[in-house]
């Protein structure tokens, strides 16, 4: 059996500390330098992605107001008709609102709602408020008179049951003649009360 000594320099470890309590010491000094080393990332990454969101929101926010105001410097020329030699700068939202208007309001459709090339007779409002609209008007006007119609024939029968009622009440007890059977039941009443 061959004895072999091995010796270890341990620059880190002081002579007054014992082996057992170095080496704990190193162990938890890596693993907290893990944990830091973790923790840190992981805030980064937050940090980096909130940065980008931020980043994001004010470079959007930038490009939209410069948009706006360069879109709001922006004129167009425009003349009212084509035979008008006139042209009048407009803004360009002024400018969308005409075109919009225009294609409205010009007749381009055929009383079926397809494009007339020439026998246009409906602007496309026109063609909308005359058969949707209609449509829908109709609709509504019949409900409300068929509701009306309803509620007019169930008050007529309730009055003409509630006459009914009083004429028949009235009629039966004159027949009947309630008042003097009454003054007949309480005669005899009192007859019945004397004789006890």
């Amino acid at each position: 059996m061959a004895n072999v000594k091995i010796e270890l320099e341990l620059d880190w470890m002081n002579e007054d500390d014992s082996l057992d309590e170095t080496l704990r010491n190193e162990v938890v000094r890596n693993l907290q330098n893990r944990l830091i080393a973790n923790v840190e990332n992981k805030v980064t990454a937050k940090l980096n992605t909130e940065l980008e969101k931020i980043a994001e929101r004010v470079t959007e926010n930038f490009i939209t107001k410069t948009l706006e105001a360069k879109i709001e410097d922006i004129k167009i020329p425009y003349t009212t008709s084509h035979w008008d030699s006139k042209v009048e700068y407009i803004p360009i939202s002024q400018f969308i609102g005409k075109k919009y208007e225009e294609h409205l309001t010009k007749k381009s459709l055929n009383e079926y709602g397809e494009k007339a090339e020439y026998n246009a007779k409906l602007s496309i409002s026109e063609y909308f408020i005359k058969n949707y609209l209609a449509k829908e008007l109709t609709g509504k006007v019949s409900s409300m008179i068929q509701t009306a119609r309803k509620e007019a024939e169930e008050t007529i029968v309730k009055a003409l049951e509630n006459n009914l009622k009083e004429q028949l009440s009235v009629d039966i007890i004159n027949r009947l003649n309630i008042p003097k059977m009454l003054e007949s039941l309480q005669s005899k009443a009192l007859e019945f009360e004397k004789e006890e």
